[in-house]
């Protein structure tokens, strides 16, 4: 992959046929993905309050440059007679990644008339998080197992996403632009506000408010409700729309800073967040493991271990590892 085509993308300057390329070159191997997500986080670094943490910025770089490295450490040379375009291509690389980096000093953002109309997808795999800022000057903060696909540029009077799994959305007010978040099963309508949003397949989806006011709608326009600070509206085919009151919203937001929280929540709604923050496969040796209730809140360090070592600590459930499963079973007699 051409890396200045790679710059391009992280800078929004991409045509139609570039991102097309792009989108290619992420499906063939998923170490390509990894590699573009790294690089899009370092540069989602910029201006971001929850990642403004210098030693995180010096970190994420680090880590870059030392996969650089390794892969470079890998590769056979192709001749020994073009040494220099094996070293160009190298050069490159480190470039683009000392590029990212300076970059997040400066207050940089650039948008390609070509391709405004073409939209922009994000999937983020498990274990990872990531955030973008759209033309508008919203944010947006994606949670593992996500999708996010949105416009280049906004057009005038009309701002609109689609969402599948949890993102936290910080939107810029705009009484001229509404902002409308699609999912599989709900629309949200906003001018202005922060809110969090999880809309994973085949799990409850739920809407907690932190600021502002939203219109949560149904996509069979059967069932409605506004949404006000420290509200939470949840939502499923069975139970349609129901509202909570007095939430703690720093809780439903938590996941933003590598975070784990969990109150009075079934193992069976909180075993998909584990999966999902780990990259692992969890199973529940017993039907009956799935009603009981925990309440717990890890830092980003905790390691999936010290969260079971936890919830086995309250004997309502022991695990064991085979591989990369995880299989929780009842406690022994």
């Amino acid at each position: 992959m051409d890396e200045l085509l790679l710059i391009r993308f992280l800078t929004h300057t991409c045509t139609t046929g570039e991102i097309k390329r792009i989108s290619d070159w992420l499906a063939a191997d998923k170490a390509n993905s990894n590699w573009l997500f790294e690089m899009e986080r370092i540069w989602s670094l910029k201006k971001e309050i929850y990642y403004s943490d210098r030693e995180e910025i010096e970190n994420a770089y680090r880590r870059f440059i030392t996969g650089l490295k390794q892969k470079e450490k890998k590769k056979a040379p192709v001749r020994k007679r073009f040494p220099l375009t094996i070293r160009f291509s190298s050069l490159l690389k480190y470039a683009i990644a000392l590029f990212i980096v300076v970059a997040l000093t400066v207050d940089l953002y650039v948008t390609s008339d070509t391709a405004t109309a073409q939209p922009t997808v994000i999937e983020v795999p498990a274990g990872q998080r990531v955030s973008v800022r759209l033309s508008d000057g919203s944010r947006v903060w994606l949670n593992s197992e996500s999708k996010l696909v949105y416009p280049t540029r906004f057009s005038s009077g009309h701002r609109e996403v689609t969402l599948e799994g949890e993102a936290f959305f910080e939107v810029k007010h705009d009484k001229k632009s509404p902002f409308t978040i699609r999912t599989p099963f709900l629309s949200v309508r906003v001018l202005g506000t922060r809110f969090n949003m999880r809309t994973y397949p085949g799990e409850k989806q739920v809407i907690t408010l932190t600021d502002g006011k939203v219109e949560i709608q149904t996509n069979d326009h059967t069932k409605s409700l506004i949404l006000h600070p420290r509200e939470q509206a949840s939502y499923s085919a069975q139970t349609g729309i129901t509202l909570t009151r007095n939430v703690q919203t720093d809780l439903a937001q938590a996941w933003i800073k590598g975070e784990t929280a969990f109150i009075d929540k079934r193992l069976d709604e909180i075993v998909p967040v584990l999966e999902r923050k780990y990259d692992i496969r969890i199973s529940l040796a017993d039907s009956l493991l799935a009603k009981e209730i925990f309440t717990c809140h890890f830092k980003e360090t905790a390691t999936l271990r010290q969260i079971l070592d936890l919830l086995k600590a309250t004997n309502k459930v022991d695990y064991s590892f085979t591989g990369n499963t995880v299989r929780l079973s009842q406690p022994p007699k």
